[in-house]
């Protein structure tokens, strides 16, 4: 939770705690926690799966905001599109996010399939987005987390 507190209200809103909280007592799929050198928890993020396995999906990832644009979201997301690589069934990823953090994703190769003006709230926009995997792909993601 202490990570969430920390990126609000740039990333999440106040009303995302409730959301969060749930979702921590009963998450579905595989829900991971980073930890720097030192081993203290900085990020957490996770990956589903529906429609048969071949929509995976990323789930409530996010970084400390104190260990931000140090190169930790990326690691994080890189460990978590492999996790959905070595899912033979999965065709596709999807999560959804805001205008904040829908560059970051676009540089991994996402793209916006749906935009919602304040999708999340006023002046916090969202974005649905997806990328579709292949081997070449998975390869990829595979030699950068080495």
């Amino acid at each position: 939770m202490n990570i969430l507190e920390s990126n609000i209200p740039r990333y999440f809103l106040p009303q995302d705690r409730e959301d969060f909280r749930l979702f921590l007592e009963s998450p579905s799929g595989v829900y991971n926690v980073l930890e720097d050198h030192e081993g203290t928890i900085i990020g957490c993020g996770g990956i589903a799966t529906r429609h048969q396995g071949e929509d995976g999906i990323l789930t409530w990832g996010m970084i400390h905001a104190m260990r931000h644009r140090q190169g930790w979201g990326r690691r994080l997301t890189l460990a978590r599109l492999a996790q959905l690589c070595a899912l033979s069934s999965v065709k596709r990823i999807t999560l959804h996010t805001s205008q904040e953090s829908v560059g970051f994703y676009e540089r991994l190769g996402f793209r916006t399939l749906a935009f919602t003006v304040d999708g999340y709230g006023a002046g916090l926009h969202r974005h649905d987005m997806q990328l579709i995997i292949d081997e070449p792909f998975c390869q990829q993601v595979s030699a950068l987390l080495v």
